[in-house]
């Protein structure tokens, strides 16, 4: 016999309360529901009669007052609020008259005073508080001793009091996500208070009336409905206690802000790929070392990647809308089992994949022979003005943009390794891509990444290869291409003078790098959008050949902006943040004095710890993840002629810096060199004194220093 989840009981005990919550405390609300109900129903007679002209002499309901009181502590006579029009104006009238009255400066400034009192009072009590905490953290300064990791008796009591929290917590998470998994059970309780605070009676009231209004025009009656919903409200509102109302206003305010936050990421990484659009094929970004350039080229390739995969979409919406009676299911079918089999492996496979079903139909045109489309019907050509479209042009952008669309690894290609995480969403239908950088989840990282492809410099090789008979020789096509430090491996004319073009082996000369890099943009061309995009860095431009570099723009950066949380100026987090760095300023130099004296932990530092932790934890998220800087760029030609065009570049700290690319990306080389060493920094010779004798000197190695000496060991001899 399978055994029942006992969390099922609870559920259903919680349940059961809920009832009996409906049933002892909110009974008018049954009623009100009943009547919402009846007044829902008349509505709809009216509406009817009166729409087809049948006189039924129907008399709606909804314009009266219901009929008892909504809540013990909040019925009809508890609500301050005007019943008719006419004392609404009125009131309100005589409200704005309070303003300039004797009475209600005087009551304001009696108010004032009670609050200052109440806060007076509140620091004369808390001042005693302060001051002995203040002489308990001296004296725990004060006791020094080397008790290293031994906790005191009053912390070993606390963590003995408290050692049920994490379990309890964990249960309570546990509990949470089966509640989410079972959401029958969540539904029922927000279906069971919704009706106990009178929501489903305002949802079916609003309908009622709506019905009425479409054929009344009763306008007269609006404020009455306006009175209903106040008295509907006042349930809910004198039920819950104002904290809990204060609760849910923070919470509201801050998914408010944390909603705002989140477009204005989005709305930056929109400005970063128009930014991007307006770059040629190749970008190359330079400047001094610490500034940020391989995240720059990073974060551009990023963008790059998910436009590509925009473009290849916006090319099938084309095609399909010059056909739309084309059987596009089936052709994508036939084009993913091409794909499974690995006939479709590349752009041009793909165009060779159309053109012999094209020729096909030329030999014996039938529908069955273009993917059961009825031409006869519809045409095979498609007029816009421009040129007349053949529907195998068509074909084979479709086809083309399909493949580049639907390629489920990455289409970065790097000389550094880059992780990816798009996720893609296939039922068995048309696939769809989520290129969202911000909301995903950093613990599942593991789980749906994927890394760029690693680049193979004999593919960018014309010329010479390094590997004779490379398979990848000719792979070069669609992507992103990122290439960290570039001019350590093309360098510049005068690096490269001993190098001869006619050498037997690969070199910068006769490989014809450059060339490949001139005809780039020819390498993937579909429905005239260039699918190729290179980001490259260094540190100067001038250390990479003018041939290389004067193919597209150089990027300089500037400068780049402390990065500050995108939340509004209403979010908590801005009071949150005053106190923590209040609190932080403290802890800091507490803890510093604290671990300089003693060894051991007490209860006040574990607590203060502990606080000013979660509190750092918090402020650390969200920082990074609604975090944004502002880069100024300057924008230049290859030639580094002409006056540089200023741009502003968005850094979004969740997209670059979650986990994206090492900024160590090529210490491989030291990490090698680290397994032959066995010297430390503290086995190195240290100087004497402030001047460096000659054997000191000597002991640097130095080809100035050897050149130098020997000069003077010829001096003496001569």
């Amino acid at each position: 016999m399978k055994k029942i989840d006992y969390r099922h009981y609870i559920c259903i005990a919680i349940t059961i309360g809920c009832l009996l919550c409906t049933a002892f405390l909110f009974t008018n609300s049954i009623n009100r529901i009943i009547e919402s109900f009846r007044d829902f129903g008349l509505s709809i007679a009216y509406y009817f009669c009166e729409l087809f002209g049948i006189e039924g002499g129907i008399s709606v309901t909804v314009n009266e007052l219901p009929s008892m009181d909504l809540f013990p502590t909040a019925g009809l006579a508890t609500v301050n609020f005007p019943a008719t029009w006419a004392s609404f104006k009125e009131g309100f009238a005589a409200y704005w008259q309070l303003w300039i009255s004797k009475d209600n400066a005087l009551n304001y400034l009696s108010a004032l005073g009670d609050g200052l009192y109440i806060i007076c009072y509140a620091l004369l009590i808390a001042l005693p508080l302060i001051i002995v905490a203040y002489l308990l953290f001296g004296r725990i300064l004060k006791a020094q001793n080397n008790d290293c990791g031994k906790d005191s008796k009053p912390l070993k009591v606390y963590k003995k009091l408290t050692r049920f929290y994490r379990p309890v917590k964990g249960w309570c998470i546990s509990f949470k996500d089966f509640v989410k998994s079972h959401s029958c059970y969540y539904i029922i309780w927000l279906l069971i208070w919704a009706l106990n605070f009178n929501l489903l009676t305002i949802f079916v009231e609003f309908l009622a009336y709506y019905f009425y209004f479409c054929i009344s025009f009763d306008i007269s009656s609006l404020y009455l409905q306006i009175y209903k919903l106040v008295i509907d409200l006042a349930t809910p509102i004198c039920f819950i206690p104002w904290y809990i109302w204060l609760a849910i206003a923070v919470i509201v305010l801050e998914a408010i802000s944390r909603n705002i936050a989140y477009s204005r990421l989005a709305h930056r990484e929109r400005c970063n790929r128009g930014f991007i659009n307006e770059r040629g094929v190749i970008t190359i970004v330079y400047g001094t070392m610490g500034t940020g350039k391989t995240a720059l080229i990073t974060d551009m390739a990023l963008s790059a990647e998910a436009q590509l995969r925009d473009q290849a979409f916006e090319i099938i919406l084309e095609c399909d809308m010059k056909f739309p009676n084309f059987p596009w299911t089936r052709f994508e079918y036939i084009l993913r089992r091409g794909i499974e089999q690995h006939k479709i492996y590349d752009v041009w496979s793909c165009k060779r994949f159309i053109q012999a079903r094209h020729n096909k139909f030329n030999k014996k045109p039938c529908p069955e022979q273009i993917y059961g489309y009825d031409y006869e019907r519809y045409g095979l050509t498609y007029n816009d003005n421009l040129k007349v479209i053949d529907i195998w042009e068509a074909l084979q952008d479709y086809a083309c943009a399909y493949f580049i669309y639907t390629v489920q690894s990455s289409l970065l290609v790097s000389n550094y390794s880059i992780r990816t995480d798009n996720l893609i969403s296939d039922l068995g239908n048309f696939p769809l891509w989520n290129a969202d950088f911000f909301k995903r989840d950093s613990r599942l990282i593991d789980s749906y990444s994927r890394h760029s492809h690693i680049l193979d410099q004999d593919m960018l090789r014309l010329g010479k290869r390094m590997i004779e008979n490379n398979p990848n020789r000719n792979a070069f096509g669609f992507g992103v291409y990122v290439y960290c430090e570039v001019d350590k491996e093309r360098k510049n004319n005068l690096e490269n003078k001993e190098i001869k073009a006619s050498s037997d082996e690969c070199n910068q000369k006769n490989d014809l790098f450059n060339a490949l890099w001139k005809m780039s943009r020819h390498a993937c061309v579909v429905a005239n959008r260039v699918f190729v995009k290179f980001f490259a860095d260094l540190q100067r431009p001038e250390s990479l050949g003018a041939d290389a570099r004067e193919l597209g723009e150089v990027v300089y950066i500037d400068g780049q902006t402390e990065s500050r949380p995108l939340l509004p100026f209403f979010s908590p987090f801005y009071l949150f943040e005053i106190v923590y760095q209040w609190l932080k300023g403290r802890f800091d130099k507490f803890y510093q004095n604290y671990r300089y004296t003693r060894g051991d932990n007490v209860l006040i530092e574990y607590l203060f710890k502990n606080i000013v932790a979660a509190m750092s934890s918090r402020y650390e998220k969200t920082c990074n993840l609604f975090g944004s800087s502002v880069l100024t760029l300057s924008v230049e030609s290859g030639k580094m002629d002409g006056e540089p065009l200023k741009r502003k570049y968005y850094r979004q700290s969740k997209k670059i810096w979650s986990k994206r690319y090492s900024t160590d990306c090529l210490s491989g080389f030291f990490a090698e060199r680290g397994k032959n060493n066995c010297v430390g920094i503290n086995d190195l010779k240290e100087y004497a004194d402030v001047i460096a004798t000659n054997e000191e000197l000597l002991a640097q190695n130095s080809h100035f220093q050897n050149e130098i000496n020997s000069l003077s060991q010829t001096d003496e001899n001569g």
